[in-house]
């Protein structure tokens, strides 16, 4: 039995963001929803694999996989990813349901998932998703007959683009120097990094609009539920009626707090960006895995001008100094992108 998973890969493609996330439904995209692991059994059927007499969760994957012909080459531990690699989160026996969680490396950084959190199929980052999700006990399955690539020919780190925003770069961590780096640089600077996504606007006839820049779908609902959240416990006079979605079918809507007054849009700044850091900042500061089997961090939010970067980058470097942490600072820089 030959599997092509480019087949397969090519047909589930289609569904990025045109689907949506049930454990319910079809599970197999036939009916417009989907689930991760009838997402991959999709994936490998439409690439030649034999029909398993149902479609499998998390748990009875494993066994599924073994069956085509593919091989466990990690179990909690690093490895070289590549294309067509499948990845299963969630230690076997505690899986089933929400317990766990798989998807497919498209190449050695990103993988194709059918994911709740986004409520559709993506293409993400594997390992940032990894840490964000607590990084969970996982395996990683390859097809026998896929060559495995030379470790000394592993590709270098890819240099940052080149542009006129300011980033802040900590290179060659470890996982758990990573994760805490993000966690700290996400709260210590949600006020800087989400100067331009989160703010209040004077409108002439002298009351505010909160504005928020967010995704669409999955982003957009969850900072739309936290927006509403909030204001019902700690601006209980406001009318909720008056907040509006802006350009919400673009991929980068707008949540529209409408006429506040001056002391409800000075709390809209201050706590709003605290409050949304962890939706808004996913892409922005993160951690990833590189080619050498340690972590880098990159920070790109928007609001460190010219004149922050470098009191920015001093502060982050104190702060990796830290008895927990004891980073290099010569592994901390800053960068333009």
């Amino acid at each position: 039995m030959a599997i092509n998973i480019e087949a397969g890969l090519a047909v589930v493609q289609r569904f990025v963001n045109n689907c949506s996330y049930s454990m319910y439904g079809s599970r197999y995209y036939t009916d417009g929803t989907c689930d991760c692991s009838g997402s991959v059994y999709r994936i490998l059927r439409e690439s030649g694999g034999f029909d398993y007499g149902y479609i499998p969760s998390t748990e009875t994957l494993h066994d599924y996989l073994m069956k085509l012909g593919y091989e466990k080459i990690a179990e909690n531990s690093d490895f070289p990813m590549q294309r067509g690699d499948i990845i299963i989160w969630g230690q076997k026996g505690y899986s089933a349901g929400a317990g766990g969680h798989t998807g497919i490396a498209l190449d050695n950084q990103n993988w194709i998932e059918c994911t709740g959190w986004k409520d559709t199929t993506i293409i993400a980052n594997h390992d940032q998703r990894w840490v964000m999700a607590g990084c969970p006990y996982f395996y990683a399955y390859r097809l026998k007959s896929t060559p495995k690539p030379n470790p000394s020919s592993a590709p270098a780190p890819k240099p940052q683009p080149s542009g006129n925003k300011n980033g802040i770069a900590i290179d060659n961590v470890t996982k758990d120097q990573a994760v805490k780096m993000v966690q700290r640089i996400q709260t210590k600077y949600a006020w800087t990094l989400l100067r331009d996504q989160v703010k209040r606007v004077l409108q002439p006839n002298k009351v505010y609009t909160g504005v928020i820049k967010t995704g669409t779908t999955a982003r957009l609902n969850a900072s739309l539920a936290r927006v509403k959240q909030e204001l019902s416990s700690y601006q209980k006079g406001y009318i909720q009626s008056n907040i509006a979605i802006v350009d919400g079918d673009k991929p980068t809507s707008r949540i529209e707090v409408r006429n506040l007054n001056k002391k409800q849009a000075k709390w809209f700044d201050d706590h709003m960006r605290k409050m949304l850091k962890d939706i808004l900042l996913d892409g922005q500061t993160y951690a990833e895995k590189n080619s050498y089997g340690t972590y880098d961090v990159r920070v790109k939010g928007e609001g460190f001008n010219d004149h922050d970067a470098p009191i920015v980058l001093k502060q982050i470097q104190d702060m990796g100094k830290a008895k927990d942490l004891k980073i290099n600072p010569s592994h901390i820089k800053g960068f333009k992108y």
